[in-house]
């Protein structure tokens, strides 16, 4: 679950990638061969297409027992907008699998913000329950956009698993991102992605779930004014509730619940978009909370079980006070620390599926200018990543 945070988008429908694999038992994913990141550019479907293969997935394996790879890192290949994104799973003949084998799927700008903390801002998530993520159109042109340049760094964080009962060897995740050229007339507006958890910003994002009734909060303060343009959340099985408020004003923003099946699990989250009300506004002086309220029948503790997350698309007032990524600040550096972890028991998702998005104000000039900064060492722009290992932002 920043905007583009697909919860927030099946509302908004909108966002972007980073990579992380959920594979075998321990023996067989060290026999597997390693998976490579290929990135095309489809100039007639105007789609970014970036793949992961081979992954295997073998029947009924819980993302917290497979061994995981490196996040990896990618170079944006146009200038233009983003306009909508989905994450697609497909078997080694290349037909598409359930969306079920994605446990989630972050798309995570190193070089920019996020709205409401210093980590690095999540342009775009997805996971199961998550439909293809699509912006606004008007007579088939884009209204709103992401606004990407050549050269930009994307780290696609991805963690897959498999609650099917037949296996698959050298399956494939794919992203497509659509976008929208710089010769666009006229012109998309642009917007940002925000993302929250009720879990500290930087670290974990999933927690133990106790049994009976419970509920877990966050609280903090956006870095501008703004409005808020579509909203969505991301949560586990038992989730009861989960529900934005301006503490300050004593108002609940959003409220919703998961959608589940007669198993009890979630096959989706409601959204919520506020385009032609223009927004929710929200105050940089004003305290917002969030929270997940769940209720377990099982008894028992489940480890790992619980999340809260919450993004959507924003539209600054003032795009210029929208402060500078700081790579010096602790949470920035716990981020970066624990999107590249291997080790599930600190890293189970980054905001899972509704996620959340990055830091869009820079212009297109600044944002080509700026990117190498946060591109891992020995990418180029007009590299493309295959067998390698990403490098810290």
């Amino acid at each position: 679950m920043g905007i583009f945070c697909s919860a927030a988008f099946k509302a908004a429908r909108a966002g972007l990638i980073a990579i992380i694999v959920c594979g075998t038992a321990a023996a067989a994913q060290a026999a597997a061969t390693e998976p490579t990141l290929q990135v095309t550019t489809d100039t007639v479907h105007r789609e970014i297409i970036v793949e992961l293969s081979p992954l295997n997935l073998p029947a009924r394996t819980p993302h917290h027992d497979a061994m995981q790879a490196v996040a990896r890192a990618m170079v944006i290949p146009v200038t233009g907008w983003i306009e909508g994104y989905r994450g697609e799973m497909l078997d080694s003949a290349g037909r598409l699998l359930s969306s079920r084998l994605i446990h989630h799927l972050n798309l995570i700008v190193p070089q920019r913000r996020e709205l409401f903390s210093s980590i690095m801002q999540r342009m775009g998530a997805a996971g199961a329950e998550t439909p293809p993520v699509e912006l606004p159109r008007i007579m088939g042109h884009a209204v709103i956009g992401y606004p990407v340049a050549r050269g930009d760094t994307l780290v696609i964080s991805t963690m897959v698993h498999n609650p099917t009962d037949r296996g698959y060897v050298a399956a494939r995740e794919r992203v497509r991102l659509s976008y929208a050229p710089e010769n666009t007339w006229p012109k998309p507006i642009a917007i940002y992605p925000f993302y929250l958890d009720v879990m500290p910003p930087a670290g974990r994002h999933s927690y133990d779930l106790q049994a009976g009734q419970s509920s877990k909060s966050w609280e903090g303060h956006p870095a501008v004014a703004g409005r808020i343009l579509a909203v969505g959340g991301h949560m586990h099985k038992y989730g009861v509730a989960l529900r934005f408020e301006d503490v300050t004003a004593s108002r609940v923003l959003w409220q919703s619940a998961p959608e589940t099946d007669a198993a009890g699990e979630i096959v989706g989250m409601p959204t919520t978009t506020y385009w032609w009300r223009l927004g929710i506004p929200v105050h940089p002086d004003h305290t917002y909370r969030l929270t997940a309220v769940y209720d377990n029948p099982t008894g028992a503790v489940i480890r790992d079980g619980a999340m809260g997350a919450f993004g959507g698309v924003f539209h600054p007032n003032d795009m210029d006070a929208w402060p500078v990524v700081d790579r010096s600040t602790p949470e920035y550096q716990r981020d970066v620390q624990e999107t590249y972890s291997t080790d599930m028991s600190d890293m189970d998702m980054d905001m899972d599926d509704m996620h959340d998005m990055p830091d869009m104000h820079r212009s297109s000039a600044t944002a080509a200018g700026g990117a190498h900064a946060g591109m891992p060492e020995g990418m180029h722009p007009d590299s493309t990543p295959t067998r390698r290992t990403a490098q810290t932002p």
